[in-house]
C-alpha cells in the first residue's frame, strides 16, 4: 500500500461562473503546509427507549459540508481569487494592454452572496476531491522580518465530492513577496498616506474576517448556500519604542488611516509596472498598546488596532492588486 507525502497534497482554485457549478481550477496555490480542507459531518445520536441500558441505539448524519484552511506564501496572482471571495467585489482595468492589469477589491454591499469559488484537492496517487460553491471566510496576512510574507485563508464549502485526477500546474508569474517589499504607513487621513514615512516595524499582521456561515435548511443534507456577513478587521505590529506616539494615540482614542503596500520592484511587468498589492484602511483605532521591556534588549511597542467603516471616504478597506492577470 503506498504512502502519501504532505508535499503531494495541493489545492487548485477557480471562480465559478454559475454559483455552485464546479469549474476546473485555473490556478494552483503553492502551500507552506498541506491544506486542511476536509469534509465536515454533523451527527445526532439516536436516543430511544429500548431497555438495553445504553444512551443511544445509533448515530445518524444530519448535516454535511466542507471546511478547512490553507497556509501559503502570499503571491501576486492567486491572492486575487481569495480577495474576491473574501471582500465580494472586484473591478479590473487595463494598465498596459495585454500585459499589466489593476484590480480593485472592495466589500460588496447589499448582497451576502459573495462570488463563489471552486476548489480542487489533489493527492498524488490517491483520490482527489472537488468543492463547489466555496467561500473564503477569513484571511490573515503576516510579515515577519526574517521570512516571506505569509497568509492563511479559511474556507467554507457546500460539500465534498470525488473527482478524477487533478493535474497540478503552478504559474511562473505568480510572484511571492519578501519582507523588504513591504511598506506600512500611518497618517491622519488617506490623503496623507502618500507623503507619510514608512514605519520601521519588527512584525506586522492583518486579519480580515467576513463572518461567513453556511445557510442550512430543513430538507437539505448539504447547505443550500454560503453567506458573508459583517466584516471584522484587526491587526497588530511591533516596533522599537522611540517615542510616545502610539501610547498617546491609544490613550486619546485618535483615529488614523493606514496602508500596507507590497511591491516587487525587481520585476517589470511592462512599462515600469511591478507586481504589487496595496491595502488601505481609512479609519483605524489603536485598541491596545503595551511596552515590552526586556532588561537585556531594546524596549518595543506592541500595538493592536481595529479598522472601522469611514463615513467620510465611504469605505472601511480597499485592496488594489497589480499583476498580469486580466480579471478575476
Amino acid at each position: 500500500m503506498p504512502f502519501l507525502k504532505g508535499e503531494d497534497i495541493n489545492i487548485g482554485i477557480a471562480k465559478e461562473t454559475v454559483r455552485g457549478t464546479y469549474v476546473t481550477p485555473s490556478a494552483y496555490i503553492p502551500a507552506r503546509t498541506p491544506t486542511g480542507i476536509k469534509v465536515a459531518v454533523d451527527k445526532a445520536p439516536i436516543r430511544e427507549t429500548t431497555g438495553g441500558g445504553m444512551g443511544s441505539t445509533g448515530s445518524i448524519v444530519v448535516q454535511k459540508r466542507a471546511e478547512g484552511d490553507l497556509e501559503f506564501n502570499l503571491r501576486s496572482r492567486t491572492i486575487g481569487f481569495l480577495l474576491l471571495s473574501l471582500l465580494g467585489k472586484a473591478t479590473s482595468s487595463v494598465v498596459v494592454a495585454s500585459t499589466v492589469y489593476s484590480h480593485l477589491f472592495e466589500i460588496l454591499l447589499g448582497n451576502p452572496q459573495f462570488p463563489s469559488l471552486s476548489l480542487a484537492l489533489s493527492q498524488l496517487g490517491f483520490q482527489d476531491y472537488k468543492y463547489a460553491k466555496s467561500l473564503v471566510k477569513s484571511l490573515e496576512i503576516s510579515t515577519p522580518v526574517n521570512d516571506l510574507v505569509t497568509a492563511k485563508a479559511s474556507f467554507l464549502s457546500s460539500n465534498e465530492e470525488t473527482v478524477a485526477d487533478v493535474t497540478v500546474a503552478f504559474s511562473s508569474t505568480d510572484h511571492y513577496f519578501r519582507p523588504f517589499d513591504v511598506v506600512i504607513k500611518v497618517a491622519a487621513d488617506v490623503a496623507g498616506l502618500a507623503a507619510a514615512p514608512a514605519l520601521a516595524l519588527k512584525e506586522f499582521s492583518l486579519s480580515i474576517d467576513n463572518n461567513a456561515r453556511v445557510n442550512q435548511n430543513i430538507g437539505e443534507l448539504t447547505p443550500s448556500d454560503l453567506l458573508a456577513l459583517m466584516h471584522e478587521i484587526n491587526g497588530s505590529f511591533v516596533m522599537d519604542y522611540t517615542a510616545e506616539t502610539y501610547r498617546d494615540a491609544y490613550v486619546a482614542g485618535t483615529y488614523y488611516a493606514m496602508s500596507m503596500t507590497l511591491t516587487r520592484t525587481d520585476i517589470d511587468l511592462g512599462s515600469g509596472n511591478s507586481p504589487s498589492l496595496s491595502i488601505v484602511m481609512p479609519k483605524i483605532s489603536f485598541e491596545s498598546r503595551e511596552a515590552d521591556r526586556p532588561i537585556d534588549d531594546i524596549v518595543t511597542d506592541n500595538v493592536e488596532f481595529i479598522a472601522h467603516h469611514d463615513i467620510v471616504t465611504g469605505y472601511g478597506i480597499r485592496a488594489t492588486l497589480v499583476n498580469d492577470q486580466a480579471s478575476y
